[in-house]
């Protein structure tokens, strides 16, 4: 969840405790409330948010990422300061997580800070602190303990209301600190005539002899990344669109039905029934209207009720009606008696039953549909956010309903991304070509779920064209989602696009097999964007992962997934990422679909679940076959 500030003057102090056993409960956390207490004693003005998580470098960078989403929404600096893991063991990894992650080091200052400390004790020399900058928060990387944590902030809480200043670019607190600064004849080392914003670093894509060789995005797990995207999908139903549909398009005159306009989309409010269902008393059955406690015998046949007539006859004791399945029952027959129960006992000359003989007695309301049975005047017929399909729409036209309010589907654009990539109708292709089957198979994929798509079009290998083109693409979408040109190689461009035109990324590297370069972004306006990764089965699985549910909760829908459990067919070796393997479930069992390799399409075909395994650990490296494992449906079981 985002962080919500009023006063946008607060600061924001985000402290981490690093500790398997204070996460697990079996150790006090003493070093978390203590900088609590500190930091409050050097601003009030502070909101002060504490974490714990153990020492696992996945959950340190997404407790730093989480906290950035947060300082971005607020003006000025912030903080974020973690205690723990910063020492010489194995076992210590908060640097290791944090420092690929920061936009800038201060190493003036850590040098300061260990020189400092190490006068008092020459073991201050083992530790390894951390501070930097990452977009508009301090980090700073202390050591576990409490007499650490106490000297370390002595050194730099005197210098933090300065440092806050320039990574805010406070301009008036920078100029009179430069100019107390002068009277005392000292210089402040990065003063300059003027403050100008630092020229904007050129991207590592663009240089590629210097291209960093390891990602610089915190690797989140799947829970973590869908969190993310559900909290920057509109939540409030007050902010979704409603728009009245037609059931369907139908020529009236040709009494043809040319389209279902309304199917699939999900309700916007309750929808109560205005009339009772059946509104006259129906027979269940084909067979005799009668008043039973007239019992068995032979009974004169005075009047015929059928489907669709308006019977004004009353049944008298000693007779009965002959009624059809749904007609109405007459006044004064209280039961009806199965054909099956009587027999004919004389007809007329021109064929009509006269007398027919009751075998079976029957009780009062015997195969009678009373009014309103079915459906009540008043009942709630359909709840809001009810996604309409045929039982749904089956009754809302047993009402009479011809409209309905319901959310409005987003606006899609698909975007491919590749130099090498050729449409799907090309004949023949050059070596080094390749058919573009992501859009076609997105496109489909969107279909199946009941979305159509607005925009599609084909981004070219350079970081110019790949800006254009996301910036086409969202002037007629309101949720992007492109293919490829988001690893790791020289031409992917669209981390670094999606910044420049000033969308958020907030994620760029999954946990996940395939898929584990996903990206998510979003612009100012709340438009969405996903990069998928450019292998088919990838762009595939991962559509169905993080996109679906998102378009989902955007028309007010529930996002969750169907989730069975399934018996592993075969024993599977385990990668070190949890892993998606395409399956096909028939008949209580599946099968696999073959090699699960991310290129090969084939995979998908026919597969209707993806079975989700464990990563591999250091004592679990293969799961056996007969193992129940999850498995999300994707498509008809």
């Amino acid at each position: 969840h985002y962080f919500i500030q009023s006063n946008l003057s607060m600061t924001l102090a985000v402290i981490l405790t690093v500790s398997d056993t204070c996460s697990a409960g079996s150790a006090e956390d003493t070093s978390g409330p203590h900088i609590g207490a500190k930091i409050s004693e050097w601003r009030s003005a502070t909101s002060i948010e504490r974490h714990c998580v153990p020492d696992n470098i996945s959950q340190i960078q997404f407790c730093l990422h989480s906290a950035v989403e947060k300082a971005r929404l607020l003006s000025g600096a912030h903080v974020f300061i973690s205690s723990g893991g910063t020492g010489l063991s194995p076992h210590d990894v908060t640097v290791k997580a944090i420092a690929p992650l920061l936009d800038k080091q201060a190493t003036g200052i850590m040098s300061r800070i260990v020189n400092k400390c190490a006068e008092k004790t020459h073991f201050a020399m083992l530790s390894n602190p951390l501070v930097g900058i990452k977009e508009n928060m301090l980090v700073i990387c202390l050591p576990g303990s409490k007499k650490a944590v106490t000297e370390y902030l002595d050194q730099i809480i005197p210098l933090m209301d300065h440092i806050l200043d320039l990574i805010g670019k406070e301009e008036k607190s920078i100029s009179a600190f430069h100019k107390k600064l002068s009277e005392s004849s000292h210089t402040c080392p990065h003063k300059t005539n003027e403050h100008k914003s630092p020229a904007k670093t050129k991207s590592h894509r663009r240089e590629v002899a210097f291209r960093s060789r390891q990602s610089t995005w915190p690797m989140l797990s799947v829970p973590e990344a869908l969190c993310i995207i559900s909290s920057a999908v509109k939540t409030n139903q007050d902010e979704l669109t409603t728009i009245n549909l037609p059931l369907f398009n139908c020529n009236e005159d040709k009494q043809s039905f040319n389209n279902l306009v309304a199917y699939g989309h999900v309700t916007a409010f309750d929808i109560i029934s205005k009339e009772n269902v059946p509104n006259y008393r129906a027979s269940i059955k084909d067979g005799y209207a009668v008043v039973s406690s007239d019992g068995i015998g032979d009974f004169n046949v005075a009047t015929v009720s059928k489907m669709g007539e308006n019977s004004s006859c009353t049944v008298l004791s000693g007779t009965v009606a002959r009624v059809t399945t749904g007609g109405m029952v007459p006044l004064g027959a209280d039961a009806v008696v199965q054909v099956e129960d009587t027999e004919l006992v004389s007809a007329t000359v021109d064929g009509e039953e006269d007398v027919i003989r009751i075998l079976t007695a029957v009780a009062p309301g015997t195969d009678i549909r009373p009014v309103g049975s079915d459906i009540a005047k008043g009942d709630l017929l359909l709840p809001a956010k009810c996604q309409l399909h045929a039982a749904e729409i089956g009754l809302l036209a047993s009402q009479g309903i011809r409209s309905v309010e319901v959310f409005g589907k987003p606006k899609i654009a698909i975007l491919s991304s590749g130099n090498e990539l050729v449409t799907h109708q090309v004949g023949q292709v050059s070596s080094g070509q390749v058919r573009d089957s992501n859009t076609p198979a997105l496109l489909h994929l969107l279909q199946e779920d009941g979305y159509s798509v607005s925009y599609t079009s084909h981004l070219l290998d350079s970081l110019d064209k790949t800006k254009s083109g996301l910036k086409a693409a969202f002037e007629n979408a309101d949720i992007v989602i492109s293919t490829g040109g988001v690893s790791m190689g020289e031409c992917d461009h669209i981390k670094d696009a999606l910044t420049d035109i000033g969308a958020t990324v907030h994620f760029g590297r999954v946990h996940m097999k395939p898929g584990k370069p996903t990206t998510f972004a979003t612009l100012p306006s709340g438009q969405l964007f996903f990069g998928l990764p450019g292998n088919p089965v990838s762009a595939m699985v991962t559509y169905k992962l993080f996109v679906l549910p998102a378009l989902k909760k955007w028309e007010g829908c529930d996002p969750e997934p169907n989730i069975i459990k399934v018996a592993l067919p075969e024993t599977r070796n385990l990668d070190p990422r949890p892993e998606y393997i395409r399956g096909v479930y028939k008949s209580g069992s599946v099968q696999l679909t073959g090699s699960q390799c991310s290129s090969r399409l084939l995979s998908m075909r026919s597969a209707n679940v993806l079975l989700k395994l464990p990563p591999r650990t250091d004592t679990v490296t293969h799961v056996e076959a007969g193992t129940v494992v999850d498995a999300m449906v994707i498509g008809k079981l």
